[in-house]
């Protein structure tokens, strides 16, 4: 799955309060903190796994694996926005005179 697909997917879970908590946070201790919730970020660009970034070659295997777990749609029923897109299909009454 290519990074545009995850992006989509990341959208949906975002506008469906998926990405963050209200509580402890991890690192310093302090309460009633914005906490990430269970969907791995990377928040640096380099410095591998070990430092939230890139290199890491599971990521987008990882990332869609959890979203999964959560019920996040897949990416071809969403749009670029991360809402997902209903097909209507509308009947039509065809009346005989």
């Amino acid at each position: 799955m290519d990074g545009q697909a995850l992006l989509k997917r990341l959208k949906y879970a975002f506008l469906h309060g998926l990405t963050f908590n209200v509580g402890t946070s991890i690192t310093t201790g302090a309460k009633n903190q914005c906490t990430w919730a269970s969907i791995h970020h990377k928040t640096s660009p380099s410095g591998g796994v070990q430092a939230h970034g890139f290199p890491d070659p599971d990521y987008f295997k990882n990332c869609n694996a959890e979203l999964d777990g959560l019920g996040v749609p897949p990416a071809h029923s969403l749009d670029e926005n991360g809402k997902e897109v209903m097909r209507v299909l509308r009947l039509h009454k065809i009346e005989f005179l």
